[in-house]
């Protein structure tokens, strides 16, 4: 069973997040309560409060999902798993701080890391330091997982940026009939680097980007951004950026006159956008490694019966909020078990050596054989991205 915490240095309560998990609790699937020196502790850092807080709560519930079976299969090493949580409310220093709390003071053997590339930029050092993988469940900074380091404990079970940007593009051209191209991508160590690789991908195609702008996370006023994005004839906005940022872009642009078509990375699966946006933010169309629509493999039917019956809010594989950190959350944390068991040990070299040599594991998001390796610790590729497009407040495969 998972457990949920909060360090008393943050400013989040303890309610926060268990709400933003659904209710979890201490208490063990058969009943009393799991004493936390006998358990085997994972550790999250992720947003559970503010615009980004659907990001903890699908990494959350993920993980949740995946200990539960876990757990009620007998543990690992004849020890339950438990989740520790914190809200880093989407902040650099924070999320800095946590992890390292979580590890010397909680005694995580494992990571799972924070929505914003910018915080898994940031925590490499102490990382390696600490010897404790971290693994990247929504983040695609390239630099994340190539980072000089040997051994590397950076590990992702997510989508690689420089990839993502070449699935977009190929999406815009190839489907969605695109011409013309404006980036428009927010101002952090997320979209400021994709710029840069939305724009190999585009010359990889002998095509360049009529316009790009940058969006000021914070900022509520793009009409510049999306002025010259129009006057340049852009048919077609690329974009890594929030819910929040494009929402604002999309009204903005709204008001001029202007309706791009918008192809955008996962963070825009959140349900804030059109909860902001209303209708505007209908035909966006977002990138996603997982969804439970119209996912015939066994393994997705089990894990959302599961998913409906834990969190009662759930009514609608369409609805589920950023199903791919969810998807990713659920594979990493089986990971980590499995590399316990294999290593039988939680001692972070011991775990770096299982995990680059795990085997097969038949996954939520897919079925993986040996997802890392000594050269590799990517577990997902291009060829497990696929498209989705805001209904409503449905997200929808394209077809």
């Amino acid at each position: 069973m998972t457990k949920t915490e909060q360090w008393k240095g943050a400013p989040a309560t303890r309610r926060t997040a268990l709400k933003a998990l659904g209710g979890a609790t201490v208490a063990t699937a058969f009943g009393g309560h799991l004493d936390a020196a006998d358990s085997i502790k994972i550790g999250l850092s992720a947003a559970f409060s503010g615009p980004n807080a659907a990001a903890g709560q699908a990494m959350g519930r993920g993980a949740e999902l995946a200990l539960d079976e876990i757990n009620k299969a007998g543990g690992v090493l004849g020890r339950q798993l438990v989740l520790v949580t914190r809200d880093n409310e989407h902040k650099l220093d924070r999320g800095v701080a946590q992890t390292r709390e979580l590890i010397e003071r909680e005694g995580c053997v494992a990571i799972l890391g924070s929505q914003g590339s910018f915080i898994g930029l940031a925590v490499i050092d102490t990382i390696h330091e600490l010897k404790v993988p971290w693994f990247a469940l929504s983040v695609g900074g390239v630099g994340i997982i190539e980072n000089n380091r040997k051994p590397n404990y950076m590990f992702r079970v997510a989508t690689n940026d420089r990839e993502v940007a070449r699935f977009l593009v190929n999406y815009g051209v190839d489907r969605a009939g695109a011409k013309k191209f404006g980036i428009l991508n927010e101002d952090t160590g997320w979209g400021v680097p994709a710029i840069a690789d939305l724009q190999a991908a585009l010359k990889a195609r002998q095509l360049e980007a009529v316009s790009m702008d940058k969006m000021k996370v914070g900022d509520s006023d793009f009409t510049p951004q999306m002025l010259r994005a129009r006057d340049a004839g852009a048919d077609t906005i690329l974009t890594f950026s929030n819910a929040v940022e494009m929402a604002n872009a999309l009204k903005a642009g709204n008001k001029l006159g202007y309706k791009p078509r918008v192809i955008s990375a996962w963070g825009l699966a959140n349900p804030t956008l059109p909860s902001l946006a209303g209708p505007l933010s209908d035909g966006v169309m977002v990138m996603q490694t997982f969804t439970f629509v119209q996912n015939p493999r066994p393994k997705s039917i089990e894990v959302y019966k599961a998913l409906v019956d834990k969190y009662k809010d759930t009514k609608d594989p369409m609805e589920v909020p950023l199903p791919s950190f969810l998807g990713n959350s659920y594979d990493a944390t089986q990971m980590i078990a499995l590399a316990i068991g294999k290593a039988a040990s939680t001692e972070g070299p011991k775990l770096h050596a299982a995990l680059e040599s795990l085997g097969a594991y038949d996954g939520l998001v897919k079925s993986y054989n040996n997802p890392f390796s000594s050269d590799r610790h990517e577990a997902l590729g291009p060829e497990d991205y696929s498209m989705t497009v805001w209904k409503g407040t449905r997200l929808e495969l394209t077809g």
